[in-house]
């Protein structure tokens, strides 16, 4: 993993930020199937290798990210050698102490180096400075590289919602408890 620091971002950085390229390759999806009947509803996501790689596009678009960007919880940037290479956003829930990552990217020349594992420990830092207990993290179920991470960052299933995102994707959501 690349020596990198992280700082909250400053109105100057959204230009940069938003030149990023949101969009992703992958080789695999999560697919649900639902199976329900008068006495059971269950649901079950599978890990499926697609038959070639394609590209993923973000589901929303770059305005949505900053425009209440000054309403966030947190905005913090990544940096390798003063280079901003990566981002989060956290959203903090008025009535809990829970807080969502809405955005996470990285730069695609630097991506599966980290980075994002990196971000996440930063934010999981804040929110135990800041009260928050409860950690959510938002995605799409073809989003493998963010599932793949939050597992191993110890984050639990918790649930999904169809039609969520504003391209109306399924978004799977992973879950911890911060001390």
């Amino acid at each position: 993993m690349p020596e990198i620091e992280v700082r909250l971002a400053d109105a100057e950085d959204i230009t940069l930020l938003s030149e990023f390229e949101h969009g992703f390759y992958s080789e695999y999806v999560w697919q649900m199937s639902l199976e329900q009947d008068a006495f059971k509803s269950q649901a079950e996501f599978t890990r499926v290798h697609l038959p070639r790689r394609v590209l993923v596009t973000y589901p929303r678009k770059k305005e949505e990210i900053f425009s209440d960007f000054d309403q966030a919880e947190a905005f913090m940037v990544a940096e390798i050698a003063g280079q901003s290479v990566g981002y989060v956003k956290l959203v903090r829930e008025s009535e809990t102490k829970t807080a969502r990552v809405t955005d996470l990217i990285i730069s695609a020349s630097v991506r599966r180096q980290g980075i994002g594992s990196g971000l996440m420990v930063a934010v999981m830092n804040l929110m135990s400075h800041r009260g928050l207990n409860t950690l959510v993290m938002e995605m799409q179920s073809k989003n493998d590289p963010a599932i793949m991470m939050a597992s191993k960052l110890g984050m639990k299933f918790c649930g999904f919602r169809d039609h969520y995102f504003s391209n109306q994707e399924l978004a799977l959501f992973y879950s911890r408890f911060i001390r």
